[in-house]
């Protein structure tokens, strides 16, 4: 039996098909060009939305965003590649109308319109909202990481730094040292002009290496990166990696992205309330309710997102279905109107005052105003501010740690420098140098690494382990010293409610949080920015999210009704 056979490639077709006939009815393509036909090019800022009266005539913008939403689709991302689909596939073709732009043209178009494109994101969703896709029951909030493009050879901590200046002082040392033997010594390897030459370039190094670390000091930055200066190390599930944390509200029916922010913090608390408002503004609804697991765990921060009408059913880290909310309190006369009111202006001044708002019956409980102490000492008279850098390391060979408040670094007994880790949340500075203690012998705390804890209004504290020398009753530190300055008390009024958490919604967050993610990471490769600063990263962010919502609602309606809905 004979295989089938293909027409012949170089038969002559007297009445060749038209692309349209090779597109099927409910090819997403056509979803793609259906959207982009009817949006207001002119309001969500496109440039050149209009074609100019003289000169040679350019790409509709039409045209390119509809071949960015594909290539975002069909993972083809690069300018280079979107440009070669242009000339190879069919789709391609009939989206563009057998258009072929080179990489160039769609690369400054996609740089051009970012803010452009992230408005597109929000109209695709005004539609999906007008099609009831977003059931507005409640939503689910989370983060992931997301590469930048920057390696980590090209990102600098402080303590990063501190170490790589030290290890180019050793080598410096150690190529003076042979320059002065190759005088002597005839028969080395190296000859002057190579040590010369290393020697160079390892201060060229260090000066380098001194200007980023200057600059951090000055502008309080714990971290730089060269290549895209507004991505941050952190760390996520494969280590450590430089890049941006996403934040991603999902609809709680639908599963599709309701909103979404990109942050460089690389952690997840206080994240909350900024992208929920976003959302309920968006949904159009009095109170939105939320939930989030651990890491979102951050109590000023929910009583931001009560403040605005937003119900936090975060997971707690004792697992309880509670939590404990605290607002400063201002004693007013709370009106019927007010109490209730939705508006963030009225559930602010309700929550103050002691009053619990109609809107928040059964959710909030057990409205107690009480006083609380907080104890500040006043550091300025301090001994330590007077020393000198030298005279704190001295100091702190005794068997301290010296903190430098101006600089934020803290001198430890070996003379090594501790830089800021973090802030606890009881308001404890932590300093560490995981580098520093690699070699050191002197272990002079209880944990693996030197980290220290400061209160900010503490500038020394006795190394453990250590003894210190000449140590007496007026250590800067004994409480009992006629040096140790008086901590001021501060009373300040406040109410404190229960929060009742939606122990059902808490469990269904895993399955909420995890698909978009899992669905733009793995299945799409869309786990890396190609673009760099924050402005065109959300910009490629709110393509992910718009490839993705399009799937969604592919899934929930198929093209051709969203295509009869478009029209």
């Amino acid at each position: 039996m004979a295989y089938l056979k293909g027409e012949d490639r170089r038969q002559y077709i007297l009445f060749p098909p038209c692309l349209d006939e090779f597109i099927g009815e409910d090819a997403p393509v056509r979803l793609f060009d259906a959207f982009v036909d009817q949006i207001d090019m002119e309001e969500l800022g496109f440039l050149r939305y209009q074609p100019a009266e003289t000169g040679t005539p350019g790409y509709d913008p039409r045209d390119l965003m509809k071949l960015y939403i594909y290539g975002c689709y069909y993972e083809v991302r690069s300018s280079r590649k979107l440009a070669r689909q242009c000339c190879i596939n069919l789709e391609v073709k009939w989206l563009i109308n057998n258009l072929e732009p080179d990489f160039r043209t769609i690369s400054d178009f996609r740089k051009d319109n970012k803010n452009a494109i992230t408005k597109t994101f929000k109209e695709f969703n005004r539609f999906c909202r007008q099609e009831n896709l977003f059931s507005k029951n409640y939503i689910s909030v989370d983060g992931s990481k997301f590469k930048a493009v920057n390696a980590k050879d090209k990102n600098f901590t402080l303590n990063k730094l501190d170490d790589r200046i030290l290890r180019l002082d050793h080598q410096i040392d150690h190529y003076l040292q042979e320059l002065d033997e190759c005088d002597a010594d005839e028969s080395r390897k190296l000859t002057k002009e190579d040590i010369e030459k290393k020697l160079d370039e390892y201060k060229n190094r260090k000066e380098r290496y001194e200007g980023y670390r200057e600059q951090l000091e000055q502008t309080g930055e714990k971290q730089i990166s060269l290549t895209d200066p507004d991505a941050k190390l952190m760390k996520a599930n494969e280590g450590f990696c430089v890049g941006y944390n996403t934040q991603v509200a999902v609809d709680a029916e639908s599963h599709m992205i309701a909103g979404f922010d990109v942050t460089n913090c690389p952690t997840d608390h206080g994240q909350l309330t900024k992208l929920s408002e976003e959302v309920k503004q968006d949904y159009g609804v009095d109170v939105l309710e939320a939930t989030a697991d651990k890491g979102y765990v951050c109590p000023e921060d929910h009583a931001n997102a009560l403040a605005s009408g937003i119900v936090p059913n975060v997971i707690q880290y004792d697992s309880g279905n509670t939590e404990s909310v605290c607002f400063d309190y201002h004693e007013a006369d709370i009106t019927d109107g007010q109490k209730a009111s939705s508006k963030p202006e009225d559930l602010r001044a309700c929550l103050e005052a002691g009053v619990i708002p109609d809107i928040y019956n059964g959710i909030l409980t057990d409205a107690n105003v009480c006083e609380v102490k907080k104890y500040e000492a006043d550091i300025a008279d301090s001994e330590i501010l007077s020393m000198s850098d030298e005279e704190m390391k001295a100091k702190a060979a005794e068997g301290y740690f010296v903190r430098d408040a101006e600089r934020n670094l803290v001198y430890c007994p070996e003379g090594q420098l501790l830089r800021q880790k973090s802030i606890k949340r009881n308001g404890m500075i932590r300093y560490c140098n995981k580098l520093a203690c690699q070699h050191c012998k002197n272990k002079c705390t209880t944990s693996e690494h030197k980290e220290v804890d400061f209160s900010k209004d503490k500038l020394i504290i006795t190394a453990k382990g250590y003894k210190p020398q000449n140590s007496s009753d007026d250590d800067l530190d004994n409480p009992r010293s006629s040096k140790y300055r008086k901590r001021k008390v501060i009373i300040r009024k406040v109410v404190k409610y229960v929060l009742h958490l939606d122990e059902n919604k808490m469990k269904q967050r895993m399955c909420l949080s995890e698909h978009p993610f899992g669905t733009l990471k793995r299945s799409l490769g869309q786990y890396y920015f190609l673009l760099k600063g924050f402005a065109k990263v959300t910009a490629e962010m709110a393509m992910f999210c718009l490839s993705y919502n399009m799937r969604r609602a592919i899934n929930i309606k198929g093209v051709p009704a969203l295509v009869s809905a478009l029209k």
